[in-house]
């Protein structure tokens, strides 16, 4: 019975190559099978990936044409505003509708796909130029400056004030250089996207003798959705001692004015222990770090973007004096590259596809009207080279598709010649083991009737 157990379970297992060579005992073949099945599991995964890029692309195609419809009907909107002879109330109502349809092109930029952004702005045919300001300090904050909130703070935080400075941006990512001088007292220096805080300083980060004299500090903030948010320093050495609200700092002839580069960085000290990094030896202490990325290093901490929105908000928590500059700019290479299958099995790698940012666009006058149908004809105009894009990528992807079919189609053919003929002959060996289970089976209901007659002769 039991040789008929083993010889009905190898016969069912006589399909699966490296069940039946561990059957057979054969170690050599049970390995080489194992490891053959591995990796047509692993191409086989890959190759279901491939198929959600393929998806994932013709949902990006789907969505250009849908807004692609939503531009058009704007182009119409816009060019009827253009009348000079319109009533208020007709430009009203046409002005509506086109700001609900730049709404929903907006929206657009939030779709997903398996939790994967569909588009990146970054990527769009037609960007806009954004400027977020300098020269920001604690005396420039006297005036009305759209976006700034100025408010008390109490507890045991070591500040007594903070500021904010908002700013819509447009995108999601972005580079943000911050240079700072918070003097020997030092101040927080923070950025944030939303709520979302994606670079802190998370105390005092101080410099040498007051906000007003010797260098700035500099960090270069990178951000993305989906990417670790990075920060590079950069020491300046522009301070030279003098006193920015008295000394333009412009002309190196005249050292009275002069306050530029001296080859001197006031700062060492302070930022390299702020940084909790240790001196190279050179005039800055850095140099030999140019260029280096952080993420969270010494007192700096860093969080990815979130890209559920785009404003930015500098704050800064002080209890002095302080001086800022800041500007943002556009990365001129996007992050939302989509890389299926790998190297050594071969891959795609699919471009980045964008949607246009319809921020500073209205018909809400005959003269905006009259930009708008330039500057929506331009949108329409992107769309066809992003279409060229996604076309590209679906090429791509069809020829990496079909690459990697064949190799898992090579894979299971290997793994089925390994087993030709086990069906066949396990089910010859459980043949044998049947007859002989029957057999046996036979002559123990012979024994038991000889038993029963030798009982009764006994008996008798």
């Amino acid at each position: 019975m039991a040789g008929l157990q083993r010889s009905v379970g190898r016969t069912l297992r006589s399909g699966d190559a490296v069940a039946s060579l561990r059957d057979a005992g054969d170690g050599g073949q049970f390995s080489y099978a194992a490891r053959m099945e591995g990796n047509t599991r692993a191409k086989n995964a890959m190759l279901q990936g491939m198929q959600n890029a393929v998806t994932y692309a013709q949902m990006q195609a789907a969505g250009l044409l849908h807004a692609q419809q939503l531009y058009d009907r704007m182009s119409v909107l816009a060019v009827r505003a253009s009348n000079p002879m319109l009533s208020n109330s007709e430009r009203q109502f046409l002005s509506l509708e086109f700001e609900s349809l730049k709404q929903d092109s907006l929206d657009m930029n939030n779709d997903t796909f398996q939790g994967r952004y569909l588009y990146d702005d970054i990527a769009a045919s037609v960007k806009a130029d954004i400027n977020f300001g300098e020269g920001f300090n604690e005396s420039s904050v006297t005036g009305d400056i759209e976006g700034l909130t100025v408010g008390a703070m109490t507890g045991s935080s070591g500040y007594d004030k903070f500021y904010e400075l908002e700013k819509e941006v447009y995108y999601k990512s972005g580079i943000f250089t911050l240079e700072v001088n918070g003097g020997g007292n030092g101040e927080r220096f923070m950025l944030k996207q939303g709520a979302t805080v994606l670079f802190d300083t998370t105390s005092k980060w101080a410099t040498t003798s007051n906000a007003y004299k010797n260098d700035f500090d500099r960090f270069v903030i990178e951000y993305s959705p989906g990417q670790p948010t990075t920060f590079e320093f950069v020491p300046l050495d522009t301070g030279n001692g003098k006193d920015t609200r008295f000394y333009s700092g412009t002309d190196p002839s005249d050292p009275s004015t002069y306050s530029g580069p001296n080859g001197i960085y006031d700062n060492r000290s302070r930022y390299l222990s702020n940084l909790n990094l240790a001196n190279d030896g050179s005039a800055s202490g850095m140099e030999t770090r140019e260029g280096t990325k952080y993420t969270n290093q010494g007192q700096v901490a860093t969080q990815p973007a979130s890209g559920e929105t785009t404003k930015l908000t500098l704050r800064v928590e002080r209890n002095s004096i302080f001086q800022i500059n800041a500007s943002y700019s556009t990365p001129t290479t996007p992050s939302n590259y989509t890389t299926v299958g790998d190297a050594e099995n071969g891959y795609a790698v699919l471009e980045p596809v964008g949607l246009g940012l319809l921020q500073n666009m209205s018909i809400s006058t005959v003269s905006d009207a009259v930009s708008a149908v330039d500057k929506v004809a331009k949108e329409i105009e992107g769309l066809g080279s992003q279409m060229g894009t996604i076309g590209a990528n679906l090429s791509e992807l069809q020829l990496a598709t079909e690459r990697m079919g064949q190799q898992v189609a090579a894979g299971q053919r290997g793994l089925s010649r390994m087993t030709d003929g086990k069906l066949a002959e396990e089910s010859v060996q459980l043949a044998k083991e049947q007859m002989r289970t029957e057999s046996n089976l036979s002559l123990m209901t012979q024994a038991r009737g000889l038993r029963k007659n030798l009982y009764g002769v006994l008996m008798e």
